[in-house]
C-alpha cells in the first residue's frame, strides 16, 4: 500500500467492526454559546469510546497493509507524563527504515473526568495530542470534530512530516508543510519606558529618570502631556482639565491597540521567519523525526 487514501480507505473499513455499537453525535451547540453549567459537566463519558475504536482500526489497518508491527499491551516511556493515568497502550512499531513508532494511550471511559486518548510518537514518546483536549460539554464539538483530529495527527506521524524540536523553553512542531505551531519564542523581559506615554515622577511630584530615586505613585496621561501638577492626595497628573485629562487617555488607548495590532502581526510574521530558519538547520535542538512509513507520500 503505497497511497494515504488507499490507507484511510482500510481504516475506515476496520472501523466498521471497531467502532460496532457505537454511535456518533453532531455537536450539541452548533448555533450558541455553550451554557456556565456545561463547563463543569461531562456528559456520558462512555461515548467517547469511539476514539479507542477508531484507534483500533488505524492499527488494524497498519498491521495488514504490512506497515508496522502491532504491540497490544505496550510499555512505553514518555518523554513528559500524559495528562492522565492510561488504563491501556498500544505501540505500532513501523517497519520502514528510520520511521519512529506510533503510540496511542487510552484513559478508562467508565466513571472517569476526563475519558479520551493521548496520540504519541517516537521513543520515547513524545505526546502530540490529547484527544479530545477536555471532554466537558461545553467543549464538545461533536465526535466527528474529535475523530478527525485523531485521523490528522497519525497521519503526520504515517506520512513522516511530524517534527519536534525543543531547545530549552522553545517548542516548534510540524504536523504539514501547511501547519505547524511554535512556543517560547516572546520575549522574557518587557521594559516599561518602551511602552510609557508620559513621564514618571517622585512622590515631591519631580520628573526623575534614574532607577534609584524612582518612587512611582501614579502615571496619567500620554504622549501630549502638559507639565506635572501636584494634587492633594499625593498622586500627581498631567493637568487639572479632566475633559483634556481623558481626551488623552483616548488617544494613548487607540495609540496602544494600533500599535499592538501591528507589532502582533509583525511579530508573528518575524516568528514563522525565525522557525523555518531553525528547521532548516536546526543546529544544537533536540528533534524527534521520523521517515515515511508509506512508499508513496501523496498528500502531504
Amino acid at each position: 500500500m503505497g497511497s494515504v487514501d488507499e490507507l484511510v480507505a482500510a481504516v475506515d473499513a476496520a472501523f466498521v467492526e471497531t467502532g460496532r455499537g457505537l454511535s456518533g453525535w453532531r455537536d450539541p451547540h452548533p448555533d450558541r454559546r455553550p451554557l456556565k453549567e456545561e463547563y463543569s459537566r461531562v456528559t456520558n463519558p462512555q461515548r467517547w469510546k469511539i476514539l479507542a475504536a477508531r484507534a483500533e482500526a488505524w492499527f488494524e489497518a497498519l498491521a495488514a497493509a504490512g506497515l508496522a508491527e502491532i504491540e497490544a499491551e505496550a510499555e512505553v516511556a514518555w518523554r513528559e507524563p500524559t495528562r492522565f493515568p492510561a488504563a491501556r497502550t498500544i505501540r505500532a512499531v513501523p517497519l520502514a527504515p528510520g520511521a519512529i513508532p506510533l503510540v496511542v494511550a487510552m484513559t478508562g471511559f467508565e466513571g472517569v473526568e476526563w475519558p479520551g486518548v493521548a496520540i504519541g510518537a517516537g521513543d520515547p514518546a513524545d505526546v502530540l495530542e490529547v484527544v479530545p483536549d477536555c471532554a466537558c460539554d461545553a467543549c464538545n464539538y461533536g465526535s466527528q470534530d474529535a475523530l478527525d483530529v485523531l485521523d490528522e495527527r497519525v497521519i503526520c506521524v504515517v506520512t513522516g512530516t511530524y517534527r519536534k524540536l525543543w531547545r530549552g523553553r522553545r517548542e516548534i512542531t510540524v504536523y504539514s508543510k501547511d501547519r505547524m505551531s511554535w512556543s517560547g519564542f516572546d520575549k522574557r523581559r518587557v521594559r516599561l519606558g518602551r511602552f510609557a506615554r508620559g513621564r514618571l515622577m517622585t512622590s515631591q511630584g519631580i520628573p526623575d529618570g534614574r532607577p534609584g530615586r524612582l518612587r512611582l505613585r501614579r502615571f496619567v496621561g500620554g504622549r501630549f502631556s502638559a507639565s506635572p501638577t501636584a494634587i492633594p492626595d499625593d498622586y500627581y497628573t498631567t493637568t487639572n482639565d479632566i475633559t483634556h485629562q481623558l481626551k488623552l487617555r483616548r488617544l494613548d488607548t487607540l495609540h496602544r491597540a494600533i500599535t499592538n495590532k501591528l507589532r502582533r502581526g509583525g511579530n508573528r510574521r518575524n516568528k514563522r521567519k525565525k522557525t523555518e530558519k531553525i528547521l532548516a538547520r536546526p543546529k544544537r535542538w533536540n528533534q524527534i523525526h521520523g521517515s515515511p512509513w508509506l512508499e508513496c507520500n501523496d498528500q502531504q
